[in-house]
């Protein structure tokens, strides 16, 4: 007899779905299909019968997503249905595929073969998207490159395929330095070192050219400081995972006069900051 499923629709409210994904992982939910702010996740009925009304009420106490649908369904194979949602995608001049992809890569851009974790979203986020935009403009041969919160390690391999001389990423999911090593070997890039943890694991004496984070306005808040300590004076600090309605209060509270914007951009409701530090 075949496992019955349950489907839980959740709309989402200005959040990068990555960090609900994330948090149903641990309930035990084991498939997801996301659109642009619809998010479908799959749980085995038996273990929904324990947990439903614990998990029900932890995801009423989050104000990033509103439950519009339950239904039961009967079982798929998840894998292939997720690998089906994930298709190539043109960013820049990066050509953003799976390694299960056959169709044939644009001879003029530089791919990018990523294999995302299936609990944890395709990697290629509109928070994701607005870095690897600007990065031709900004990653220069030889540069040293630091990847923080580096997920599935997209942006830490593409400045490798831009020249970087060798890339540091860190990230505090055990999932992510796995998925990194993975991708890192995949597309053959042998100068990128990605570490389980925070910055106390990138050596204090380290200069970056360029520090790259795609995280969260919090998260971001506490590590602007910190960031700096780790920037040459010439470098660039580029941010995303920033709402574009929070963006004015975080510039005021965060950046300060500690950086000068020399970009900013906006994608849906996502916005991202190019930031050059202030010498004094």
């Amino acid at each position: 007899m075949n496992q019955a499923y349950i489907e839980l629709q959740l709309q989402l409210h200005n959040t990068d779905p990555s960090f609900i994904i994330a948090e149903l992982n641990e309930w035990g939910f084991s498939g997801f299909d996301e659109t642009e702010d619809l998010l479908k996740a799959y749980i085995e009925q038996s273990i929904w019968s324990n947990v439903q009304t614990e998990l029900k009420r932890f995801l009423a106490s989050l104000p990033e997503l509103t439950i519009v649908a339950e239904q039961i369904i009967q079982q798929k194979n998840w894998n292939e249905e997720w690998e089906k949602s994930i298709q190539p995608q043109v960013i820049g001049p990066f050509y953003v595929y799976p390694s299960w992809n056959k169709k044939v890569i644009p001879t003029a851009s530089i791919p990018l073969m990523i294999d995302p974790k299936m609990a944890f979203g395709t990697g290629t986020h509109e928070t994701t998207r607005l870095l690897l935009s600007w990065l031709p403009s900004v990653v220069k041969k030889m540069d040293t490159v630091l990847d923080a919160g580096t997920g599935t390690g997209i942006l830490g391999i593409a400045a490798s395929k831009l020249g970087a001389s060798s890339i540091e990423g860190f990230d505090s999911d055990p999932w992510s330095v796995e998925n990194v090593a993975e991708n890192i070997e995949k597309n053959e890039v042998v100068n990128f070192k990605a570490h389980f943890g925070s910055m106390e694991q990138i050596n204090p004496a380290q200069k970056f050219d360029v520090i790259l984070a795609n995280i969260n306005t919090v998260a971001l808040s506490e590590l602007v400081p910190v960031f700096k300590k780790y920037l040459k004076q010439d470098g660039s600090l580029l941010l995303s995972g920033l709402l574009s309605i929070d963006i004015d209060l975080f510039t005021d509270q965060v950046i300060r006069d500690e950086f000068t914007i020399r970009k900013k951009n906006e994608l849906g409701e996502w916005s991202a900051l190019w930031l050059k530090p202030v010498v004094y």
